[in-house]
């Protein structure tokens, strides 16, 4: 990600790291991601807080932010003073969440770009500290944040209880305000029948699951996030090795259920992911969920080795640049509702196509070539 650096209005989104691939067991884990809810002391809790108190929230983290060398690398943007395309880009990019979007007033996020860490100002609380990487990796992402956690701690002054931990806008962030939360990829279950006794599983001990776009969004492209109920009664530390215990076995499920499809029925899975290739190379018109089912299951092809006609970074790319402000800013314009569906197809076809070098022999009209000419290019089929 790109954010002009000290200047509050100007945003410009690559392709995200957490969606590289780059991490341990990303053909499972698209990413880890834990996010820390702090609120200031003195201060009336953003929901309860007018128009003025927000702004004043907002200029003083800024300015901690801007003014102190350890924090050098970040770029603060202002989310009032953005054009809703951008805001719309921060939010694709799961750097911001959709009330700081839709909420009125100076509030927004500073961004850090080297370290993938962000913190959001005036969202539900005042704070929320985040982090995502690559791949599985809760205790790389979790010392980031509490690194940065430390480290605004100097400056800023938390509203804290000794018996109830951080004070937080909802009572279920409360405590530790830790929420650790991991993207994973499930075909396997899915296409096995058995998703829904694992999630049910995994529900028992303690662990929530949203859809791609996080909460209240549905499921698609098989693509799930799992995350800790819980946030009060225990250290960070200990919520996080228990997600932990909860989410390898999720994995393990995952993995025994793609072995069982590539033994039992590997033929279909090959018929299913070639189908999905052929409908994205050729289809006109596409929503998200359309692209996203279909690139499942591409990505499920190339994780089992039986699809080979291009590399995960590509569908990686299509996968950010089909979503609606990533697509507007790809194509460096603006595209209307009506057109967006041809305008998508159009963009999946450049980035997933492969170009098929076809070599043609021109001749006069009329010219005969000999059997024996075709017997020497191979062309006999007689």
């Amino acid at each position: 990600m790109r954010v002009k650096k000290n200047v509050r209005s100007e945003v410009c989104i690559d392709l995200p790291y957490w969606i590289s691939n780059q991490g341990p067991q990303s053909d499972l884990v698209i990413s880890t991601r834990v996010r820390l809810a702090r609120n200031l002391a003195k201060y009336r809790f953003p929901y309860h807080a007018g128009r003025s108190e927000r702004s004043r929230v907002f200029d003083l983290v800024a300015e901690v932010i801007e003014s102190e060398k350890e924090f050098s690398s970040f770029a603060v943007v202002n989310c009032n003073s953005i054009t809703p395309i951008e805001r719309q880009l921060l939010f694709e990019a799961r750097i911001i969440s959709p009330d700081l979007i839709t909420a009125e007033g100076d509030r927004g996020v500073a961004v850090d770009g080297h370290e993938h860490t962000a913190v959001m100002i005036n969202e539900e609380d005042h704070l929320r500290l985040l982090a995502v990487e690559s791949g599985y990796a809760p205790e790389e992402v979790w010392e980031r944040v509490n690194r940065l956690d430390d480290s605004l701690g100097r400056y800023l002054s938390y509203a804290y209880d000794v018996r109830r931990g951080f004070l937080t806008s909802c009572p279920t962030n409360s405590g530790t305000g830790l929420r650790i939360s991991f993207l994973l990829h499930l075909p396997g279950l899915t296409l096995t029948r058995t998703i829904d006794s694992v999630l049910l599983a995994a529900s028992h001990m303690g662990i929530s699951t949203r859809g791609f776009f996080g909460e209240h969004s549905e499921i698609v492209g098989n693509l799930f996030q799992l995350s800790n109920q819980a946030t009060l009664g225990l250290g960070e530390e200990e919520f996080i090795q228990n997600t932990r215990k909860v989410v390898d076995e999720v994995l393990s499920h995952e993995r025994k259920a793609r072995k069982r499809i590539l033994d039992d029925a590997s033929m279909e899975l090959s018929d299913k992911v070639f189908r999905s290739w052929g409908i994205l190379l050729h289809a006109k018109m596409l929503t998200v969920n359309e692209f996203l089912n279909l690139a499942s299951a591409l990505r499920l092809g190339i994780d089992c080795g039986i699809f080979k006609e291009i590399p995960i970074e590509r569908l990686n790319k299509a996968v950010m640049m089909v979503m609606p402000a990533h697509l507007q800013q790809y194509r460096h314009k603006t595209i209307p509702e009506e057109q967006e569906a041809c305008e998508r197809a159009d963009v999946v076809r450049e980035l997933l196509g492969v170009s098929v070098r076809r070599r043609t022999t021109t001749r006069p009209k009329g010219t005969r070539v000999s059997g024996k000419k075709i017997a020497e290019r191979g062309d006999d089929k007689s």
